[in-house]
């Protein structure tokens, strides 16, 4: 599962990054707070977006109970549909409810992902979720959105469950937010292994330099790159090759091509029945298989 930090706002994201379920979090009335602010972006965006929360609530019998997730049609959206997760208490005399903590924005990751996931989306799109009165601070809360999505992942794995999802984009218009996240990011996740040389990778280069008296220095290893797949491999998969199916066995050496990375190759199966494979720009990539 790939999780990326995105400028831009998940209400804006262009047709060629259409996703299954964009998410949300707003009041358990299922009323947009009038003010600046996420509910306002979504609502321009939306559409008549008070007309379909208000047949919700009417629907709910008024209220719903904090942590209810709520499937609304994705109105203009580029999505399937839209997810309203109902994180805090109702305005109340004209003050909107303090923001969520912590705990309940990685809770709301958590939930948002088993949702969708149980609903056959493959790429899904959060917001900044836990914006409000007392609210984190903004970088701070786009990476704990991140990062629970990261240890998600990382649970399914270890359980042997699939996650289902393979693509969450982590969404905010603001350079300065983004960069913010990916900072915090970069203290929070663990460096990655060193990666092992992979089946017919080629063995670095050594390269000799003259010194200022002419004579040659000794030789000195060059900096190895990385893996790539054949010009003529890549061709020739282009036209052979079948499309990326999560269903199908995959074994060491299989091609495939991919909806987003382009031309793959199997480099491994690992005993978690994963697929490690190589792609044409030069990433390594961990994808699931012989998953109904």
């Amino acid at each position: 599962m790939d999780v990326s930090l995105v400028q831009s706002s998940p209400f804006a994201l262009p047709t060629s990054r259409r996703v299954g379920v964009i998410v949300h979090d707003g009041a358990t009335d299922l009323r947009p707070w009038p003010g600046p602010g996420p509910d306002r972006d979504l609502a321009n965006a939306y559409g008549d977006l008070s007309r379909v929360l208000e047949a919700e609530r009417q629907r709910a019998g008024g209220p719903v109970p904090e942590g209810t997730l709520i499937r609304l049609h994705p109105g203009r959206l580029h999505c399937d549909f839209l997810v309203w997760f109902a994180s805090r208490g109702p305005e109340s005399k004209g003050f909107q409810a303090p923001a969520p903590k912590r705990d309940a924005i990685e809770k709301m990751v958590w939930d948002a992902l088993d949702y969708a996931g149980e609903r056959h989306a493959i790429q899904i799109a959060f917001g900044n979720l836990g914006a409000g009165p007392e609210q984190i601070e903004d970088g701070e809360r786009l990476a704990i959105v991140a990062r629970a999505a990261t240890l998600f992942y990382e649970d399914r794995v270890q359980k042997g469950l699939p996650s289902r999802i393979e693509e969450v984009l982590v969404c905010d218009p603001r350079l300065s937010v983004v960069t913010t996240a990916r900072r915090r990011l970069g203290a929070l996740v663990k460096p990655p292994a060193p990666e092992r040389p992979l089946p017919g990778a080629p063995a670095p280069k050594t390269a000799a330099r003259t010194s200022s008296g002419g004579a040659k220095a000794a030789p000195k290893a060059a900096p190895r790159g990385k893996p790539r797949l054949e010009d003529g491999a890549v061709a020739r998969a282009r036209s052979t090759a079948r499309p990326w199916d999560r269903a199908v066995k995959y074994g060491v050496g299989d091609w495939f091509i991919h909806a987003k990375f382009g031309v793959g190759r199997v480099e491994e199966v690992t005993v978690d029945a994963f697929i490690v494979c190589l792609f044409e720009d030069g990433e390594i990539r961990k994808l699931i298989h012989a998953r109904a």
